[in-house]
């Protein structure tokens, strides 16, 4: 792997600060005098790199000495060469070869400014060094015993005589094989614009110890780190043998002791991360030292090691976890041991997928930005972490692979997909989200013209003209999906779910442009959701009964189904309530058949019978059925659907062991092993941990207020389990202006709950009361000077509350 250095003399005059701008094609780690500069992981990070680079800003005044000084970088592939995504052929996605551009500006007292940059004539080049390898698919080599080849190569007193010159390397002298996401050339750099760092980038946030390991076969020691996790092994080493090779093996699973498995049985299972290599290869060099990869990162639960006689002791063997979420912003706690474990595991996929980018899977090769992830899960996300530079930087990539026509692609940064409306709708979903948790004005403003163009692509280019439905067949193909590993996808009419998301863009680019003052789009949008409403009233919904129908599209050739033909699952009614589709008239019976079909018994399509409560939806609808059940006075069935524990359920896979959010709901099971799925299927997916918003909005009642973007006022609605099964919840959601706290407790005759409101902010609480009577506040009756008003409805009591600490006791 490439290493770069220079060395440089600075004045002994009093120097005032020294400032390092430094970024890489590829990734790199920069060096000064000897020591490493900063603690990031994979700088630049990941961009549309034709479009946004960009660069980050060191600090490195206390280590600039008078009179001589050494500068040097390690380079790796990064997401610039090397493999890039699912398809082989995206070899050297951006370039075969990696370079850095540095400048480091002294500044001294008397004025005077000293320039070293990136020069070739002023560098050295040496690819002999212990790093001889780094790759994120692949993983990486290091050989211990070429230390000593570089000792002190950071130095000025370091003899440099075998390095070579540097030599630059233009654009025009890469070579890139980006073939098949049917992009326009990342070849083009006419609109590259240089950056200063925004948003997170990669860091350790956590460490983690082995907690056992079995000898497998002779000799192949497997240690459990007790977490499916993403990062780096950091592993100690006394006398071995130098020159000894280990190698490092990386798996989330390990094959289960069932027949299928016979020969397999304690192995790690390496088949779902495809062609992702994800080995480590260290030579060591004898004594004591570390195993600790820099350029590469795996997702995984279980360490294979081989090449050594004894195993190591498990204090030895430890795991860097990393993420560009530094510190989560929220907690939830209920009496339900699996819904903690349930919650647990949303935050460790949040955690490893939120790594530079928001990917769909840390393991396998793909780690792509697949938008209908971020989509459905961008609210429970804003809760989890403060991610509004993350985000804006996710929609940037989005709009530097937007196609010329208005299209959003599936996936950002790289472009390409087949996702179609349900992915690409991300765009708006995504900055909607945004600028509710944090108040973002700005960050509409950025995007919104991006935003205006994919709904004149999706109004003029997928609406077929003779039938009226959004087809998403138009002559380039955008993409077919649906309800993606739903339990009973195929029953449902895409084109449904498609209009549903439709519906919702146009009520979203409607409330957007109302932000912004636009007010002639304002009108446009509204008569164009009006129309949509309209027209899905009309195909959808079977009048007497207000059962879903098929609209007679056909999503294959070889569909049965015709116009007319009943639906009827739960995600076609899950969207179209959410989104405020249905009118009048068929609202009510909607909803009573979307509550049924959570009550019956179901049959999968793997042919699994379920039993009542059981969650048959997907991707997408997954993400909005607790809330659809709750915004229509169902909350006790969302309770229910929330603790089934059969499959398919969201606690199904917390009694499997699962430590993260599986991709599917059945990715494995104690009686069936992986059930076939052994290469689509990841164990850390953060999709279906969209729930993480409703038990937060919900379950707590934290939510913003869509009238005041960013906590300043928002939302105390919580709603204690009727079921009874869960008997307290607590929790907390860190604002800009401050912990917000929301807790209940079921009492024998009644609930207790407590809430802090921070200052400077104010509060709509809503509770479950049969009047102002049966509710004390600080011990004292409900009136109270902090109470600023008050009203009921339908047994709610609605108040205001100011900042402040808050018990408050509801009798029935």
């Amino acid at each position: 792997m490439p290493m770069l250095r220079t060395t440089f003399k600075a004045s002994s005059a009093p120097l005032v600060k020294a400032r390092l701008y430094a970024t890489a094609r590829g990734i790199y780690e920069v060096y000064l005098n000897g020591k490493r500069i900063g603690q990031d992981y994979f700088n630049p990070g990941l961009t549309q790199y034709n479009k946004t680079h960009l660069y980050q800003t060191y600090d490195v005044t206390k280590q600039i000495r008078a009179g001589e000084n050494a500068l040097g970088a390690y380079l790796g592939e990064g997401w610039w060469s090397g493999g890039a995504t699912y398809a082989g052929e995206n070899w050297n996605y951006f370039g075969d070869r990696q370079s850095l551009l540095a400048q480091l500006i002294l500044t001294y007292a008397d004025g005077r400014e000293q320039i070293i940059v990136s020069k070739p004539q002023s560098w050295t080049y040496f690819d002999g060094g212990p790093m001889v390898y780094g790759s994120f698919f692949q993983g990486e080599v290091y050989d211990a015993l070429r230390e000593r080849a570089i000792e002190g190569w950071c130095t000025a007193a370091y003899d440099a005589s075998l390095w070579k010159p540097a030599q630059e390397i233009g654009l025009s002298k890469q070579v890139s094989q980006a073939y098949s996401l049917n992009n326009p050339s990342v070849a083009d750099y006419s609109q590259a614009t240089l950056r200063g760092q925004f948003g997170p980038t990669v860091q350790k946030v956590r460490e983690l110890t082995a907690v056992s390991m079995q000898e497998v076969r002779p000799g192949v020691f497997v240690y459990d780190m007790g977490q499916n996790m993403v990062g780096v092994p950091e592993i100690h080493l006394s006398n071995v043998k130098a020159g000894t090779k280990l190698t490092l093996r990386y798996a989330e699973v390990k094959y289960p002791d069932l027949p299928e498995y016979t020969g397999n049985q304690g192995m790690i299972m390496l088949e779902n991360i495809r062609a992702a290599m994800a080995q480590d290869l260290y030579f060591a060099r004898g004594g004591e030292e570390t195993i600790a990869p820099r350029f590469t990162y795996h997702g995984y639960r279980f360490v294979e090691i081989t090449g050594i006689d004894q195993p190591l002791p498990l204090t030895a063997v430890k795991g860097t976890v990393l993420s560009s979420i530094h510190q989560l912003a929220s907690q939830y706690e209920t009496s339900n041991a699996k819904v903690n474990k349930l919650w647990e595991n949303i935050t460790w996929s949040t955690l490893g997928n939120f790594l530079s980018i928001p990917t769909d899977c840390p393991q396998r090769n793909e780690r792509l930005g697949w938008s209908g992830d971020i989509s459905v899960f961008a609210r429970t996300a804003t809760y989890l972490a403060d991610l509004p530079q993350f985000l804006s930087r996710h929609l940037q990539a989005m709009r530097d692979v937007q196609r010329a026509d208005g299209r959003f692609t599936d996936v950002a940064p790289l472009g390409g997909g087949f996702g179609g409306i349900l992915w690409g709708s991300a765009a708006l979903t995504v900055a909607w989200e945004s600028y509710q948790q944090y108040g973002d004005k700005a960050l509409l403003a950025a995007h919104y013209e991006a935003m205006k163009r994919y709904t004149r692509y999706i109004q003029e280019k997928n609406i077929d003209p003779k039938t009226g439905l959004l087809t998403q067949e138009n002559p380039t193909f955008w993409g077919n999906l649906g309800d993606w590993l739903g339990p009973e996808q195929n029953k449902n009419d895409n084109s449904l779910l498609w209009e549903a998301y439709w519906i919702y863009d146009l009520e979203l680019m409607q409330k957007m442009a109302t932000v912004l003052g636009k007010t002639a789009d304002v009108r446009t949008f509204e008569d164009l959701h009006q129309q949509r409403k309209s027209f899905f009233n009309a195909t959808y919904v079977e009048k007497q009964s207000g059962k879903t129908i098929h609209s007679g599209f056909k999503q294959n050739p070889s569909a049965t189904l015709k116009a007319g033909d009943a639906v009827d699952t739960q995600t076609s009614y899950v969207l179209p309530l959410v989104f405020d589709a249905y009118d009048s008239e068929h609202l009510p019976k909607a909803i009573n058949r979307f509550v049924e079909s959570i009550k019956r018994e179901s049959k999968a399509e793997n042919g699994t019978l379920t039993p009542s409560y059981s969650l048959m939806t997907g991707f997408i609808g997954t993400a909005w059925i607790n809330k659809a059940l709750s915004d229509q006075g169902h909350s006790e069935t969302a309770y229910r659907l929330l603790q089934q524990t059969s499959y398919p359920s969201w606690l199904y896979s917390v009694d499997q062991g699962a430590t993260t959010i599986w991709e599917r709901l059945n990715s494995y099971t104690h009686t069936n092993g992986f059930g076939g799925n052994n290469q689509m299927n990841s164990f850390n997916h953060y999709s279906f941990g969209a729930i993480g918003s409703w038990l937060y909005n919900y379950s707590l009642g934290i939510e913003r207020d869509e009238k005041a973007p960013g906590f300043k006022h928002f939302l105390l609605h919580p709603e204690p389990d009727p079921t009874g099964q869960m008997t307290y919840a607590r929790g907390y959601y860190d604002s800009m202006y401050g912990r917000i706290e929301s807790s209940w407790k079921k009492k024998e005759k009644g609930h207790v709950y407590r809430f802090v409101i921070p200052a400077n902010t104010s509060a709509t609480v809503t509770l479950l009361a049969p009047s102002a009577q049966a509710i004390s506040i600080n011990g004292k009756p409900f009136a109270s000077p902090k109470v600023v008003s008050y009203s009921s409805a339908k047994g709610k009591q609605v108040f205001e509350l100011l900042s402040g600490t808050y018990e408050i006791i509801v009798k029935p």
